[in-house]
């Protein structure tokens, strides 16, 4: 658990920075979409813990759910010329790089295999 407030931490940190935040009045809101995506995060890769090597993924999801904000259900909306598309699945643009983690756990990626043709 300790971990996870230290994980969580740093992520705001970083999720603050990104938005030019200086202050602390939202960091409850913040947290909670933070918590959410490392919840969804966990659950798709079978890991009770967030991996550290995931932390901007949950920071890019954070962001999008800061972004997405009153306009849950909403696929796409346009106004004087600036439109937003939303995913349906917040998981959907990182599950490349999530199923990657998931490969090299279960030893049948890519990451430090050396292969040789002599």
């Amino acid at each position: 658990m300790a971990d996870e407030v230290k994980i969580e931490d740093s992520i705001l940190k970083d999720f603050k920075t990104l938005k030019h935040i200086k202050n602390d009045e939202m960091d409850d809101i913040f947290k909670i979409y933070i918590n959410q995506a490392m919840q969804e995060v966990e659950l798709y890769i079978g890991q009770d813990t967030l991996p550290d090597v995931l932390k901007g993924i949950i920071t890019q999801m954070a962001e999008a759910k800061f972004t997405k904000a009153g306009s849950e259900g909403t696929a796409s909306s346009s106004e004087e010329g600036l439109s937003y598309s939303f995913n349906e699945n917040d998981l959907k643009p990182f599950f490349p790089v999530l199923n990657r983690y998931i490969d090299n756990l279960r030893g049948s990626g890519d990451r430090g295999r050396i292969v040789t043709f002599d």
